[in-house]
């Protein structure tokens, strides 16, 4: 299989955004997940600058990533009052449109959740988020996080050709519940990717190869459904920030191509 290697624009190391996109290319990566909001620091850039950057150096852009936080209204309240929020998903599902981007990352919930939400709420509110994809041509890929019972009534009642799951290695191997069960029975309505590494306790965010997650086997189950970007969500820890931000895309590559079995073939 040919793999495509990809991997988030922030990794850890704060640097302005073309610093970190030339780390990147010079590493020999093919592919970066955008975060789709302005950065603020080092230095102000708006998201929109974003693809001509990325593309300037010759990288593809996996998926644009909404913001992580503000999900809880989705279950919370009723989808009148969550009009505004819906219409902020909406716009940046036209946005991956313009920019040629062929699938957004939104996720369920938050940390903690209301325990009289509502799961009618979420599927009105997905719902029309998935017509919208189906619209504009984009994959809405709703991310596995700490609820995923939550993903899987939506993967359940919403059948749309363009809705589907970002599935994250990592906060699947937290939980005892997870552990490549929901890629298993939901492999079919895989629309992105979040690979790394942990301690099977705390979302670390690691290099592949730093952690206990076997994922060799998690790899076996990409190449049995016909997956091959490996787009790697990591974040350099306090001892990889001491290094250069150079060595640990280098090391992640490395780890992940001897994962795909790339450098036993060289």
């Amino acid at each position: 299989m040919h793999w495509t290697y990809s991997m988030f624009s922030w990794f850890g190391y704060f640097m302005p955004f073309e610093e970190r996109i030339k780390r990147i290319v010079q590493t020999g990566f093919d592919a970066v997940m955008l975060s789709w909001e302005d950065e603020q620091e080092p230095e102000l850039i708006r998201k929109e600058t974003f693809p001509e950057i990325v593309r300037r150096y010759g990288l593809d852009i996996t998926n644009f990533h909404a913001p992580y936080i503000g999900y809880n209204a989705i279950w919370e309240q009723s989808l009148h009052d969550n009009r505004d929020l819906l219409e902020r998903f909406v716009d940046m599902t036209a946005d991956c449109a313009r920019f040629d981007v062929p699938a957004l990352v939104v996720h369920t919930c938050d940390l903690d959740l209301a325990p009289d939400f509502q799961l009618e709420n979420g599927l009105a509110f997905f719902s029309e988020l998935a017509e919208a994809g189906e619209r504009y041509g984009v994959d809405i890929a709703v991310e596995n996080v700490s609820r995923q019972f939550l993903l899987r009534e939506l993967l359940d009642r919403i059948p749309a050709s363009h809705f589907g799951m970002c599935y994250d290695v990592s906060h699947d191997y937290m939980l005892p519940c997870g552990r490549g069960k929901i890629l298993r029975d939901y492999g079919d309505r895989l629309k992105a990717l979040h690979f790394s590494d942990n301690d099977l306790h705390i979302d670390r965010h690691w290099i592949p190869g730093e952690g206990q997650i076997p994922l060799d086997h998690v790899v076996d189950q990409l190449e049995g459904l016909g997956w091959n970007t490996l787009s790697c969500e990591v974040l350099a820890n306090k001892s990889w920030q001491e290094r250069s931000p150079q060595d640990f895309c280098k090391t992640l590559l490395q780890n992940v191509k001897a994962l795909t079995g790339k450098e036993n073939q060289k």
